[in-house]
């Protein structure tokens, strides 16, 4: 009975160790495998944040480089919007300037047609002042029979001479208005012309 007890004792402990063992085994296998998803896990995890950097770095490049073509658009619209702007004023300032030339030589033609008709009555004058000194010294030296004559023939040629001078005098002043109204004329159409350009 003794040594019966002393099997059954030890088939007993046998099987609780066996038991333990199995559970032990069963728990060291769950903790392996939990292990194993843990590593994987973090592999993943960490593949995942390098993957993720990645995709910042390209997007961030692509939108640099996006922004860079944006900008050299932006410069390309400007460079050629200057250009067209400092055409469009050159333009205007030749045109200012073409008007002002033409104004100023009409303004010269003006002074110097005037210059030539102030002229020739200084001329005019000077014949007359020498008509009338001649006059007088012939009405002196003349003798006092032939006065009456030669004061008459004389009053004749002053006569005729003066409506010479009245006939040239109204002559250049109806040249001096026709020239001016040309003047006006043309400086009009200029101006028309100018201002449907």
């Amino acid at each position: 009975q003794h040594k019966c007890a002393i099997i059954i004792q030890s088939y007993y402990r046998m099987h609780v160790q066996q038991k333990k063992w199995k559970i032990m085994k069963k728990a060291a296998l769950l903790i392996q495998k939990y292990y194993k998803a843990y590593s994987i896990g973090r592999e993943q995890h960490h593949l995942y944040l390098k993957t993720k950097a990645a995709v910042v770095t390209l997007q961030s490049a692509y939108r640099g480089m996006k922004v860079r073509k944006r900008i050299k658009d932006c410069n390309k619209a400007a460079v050629t919007i200057q250009s067209k702007y400092r055409a469009y004023k050159t333009k205007k300032k030749y045109a200012t300037y073409k008007a002002s030339a033409i104004i100023i030589q009409r303004w010269y033609r003006g002074i110097k047609i005037t210059h030539r008709q102030h002229k020739e009555y200084l001329n005019l004058k000077k014949t007359v002042i020498k008509i009338q000194s001649v006059y007088r010294g012939i009405r002196v030296r003349r003798h006092i029979q032939h006065m009456h004559r030669a004061a008459t023939f004389i009053k004749a040629m002053f006569k005729m001479h003066q409506s010479r001078i009245s006939y040239h005098t109204m002559r250049k002043a109806a040249i001096v208005i026709q020239v001016r109204f040309r003047a006006y004329y043309q400086g009009k159409m200029q101006r028309q012309k100018y201002l449907t350009i």
